[in-house]
């Protein structure tokens, strides 16, 4: 079967990408995630010798370069050109996904500390500062949860516990609130203005927070649906 693979496109990408997991590792290394153990931490629920396999395989598959330094705690994950090349292949993934594939769930229903996750992933990494910035997210309502979102050198990791440096944003929203900017009906901007995201700390940073989801253009990201679009399709 994987002679096929050989002459046909689409089942040589399957080959490589055609599992649960590689697919989501890649999704967080285009995100700019380079350890193993941010990468462990930002794909919920995989198991740390299926994630080595992983990454050796897409080295294997010039997908990835492992750079060592010199002590073992310095190696890092970086996409090749290759690799990169996949981004138009993750948000045609995440496109269809969220019009065609992922039900809708009630709020109760969804976990905070995975939705916390899910925020994470939808933060423009190029509108984030070089320097370090903590944010400590505080979910109420029905679902009540707590997690702190690092983003150093715009290398994006979530945090179950304190990572033991100061909080630079407090940020306190609900989980249908955050739910709705994760999937593009809702900008931050507005969920600010309307007090249904509440952030607090550094001014600088607060003058910028919005633009780390909504960009600079404060348009509608790619694969995100109207309004209209949303109450016609479950998704």
């Amino acid at each position: 079967m994987y002679l096929y693979a050989k002459y046909c496109p689409v089942a040589a990408t399957t080959k490589v990408m055609g599992d649960f997991w590689t697919p989501l590792i890649v999704r967080e290394l285009l995100y700019g995630t380079t350890r193993f153990n941010q990468l462990a931490r930002n794909v919920p629920g995989i198991p740390r010798s299926v994630l080595a396999g992983r990454l050796r395989n897409l080295e294997r598959a010039g997908l990835v370069v492992c750079e060592r330094g010199g002590q073992r705690t310095m190696t890092a994950y970086c996409l090749t050109p290759a690799g990169r090349d996949l981004r138009p292949v993750l948000e045609a993934m995440d496109a269809w996904g969220t019009r065609w594939a992922a039900p809708e769930p009630p709020p109760e229903e969804v976990d905070p500390l995975i939705m916390i996750c899910m925020l994470k992933s939808r933060m423009r990494v190029a509108e984030l500062p070089e320097e370090r910035v903590v944010l400590e997210v505080q979910l109420t309502g029905d679902q009540e949860g707590r997690a702190w979102v690092v983003s150093e050198r715009r290398n994006v990791t979530m945090c179950f516990d304190p990572p033991g440096f100061d909080t630079d944003l407090w940020v306190t929203s609900d989980i249908p609130t955050l739910y709705d900017i994760w999937r593009g009906r809702s900008m931050m901007a507005d969920a600010l203005a309307r007090g249904a995201v509440e952030v607090d700390g550094r001014a600088a940073l607060l003058r910028c927070f919005a633009r780390w989801f909504d960009g600079t253009d404060a348009g509608p990201r790619r694969g995100a649906r109207s309004s209209s679009e949303a109450a016609g399709i479950a998704s």
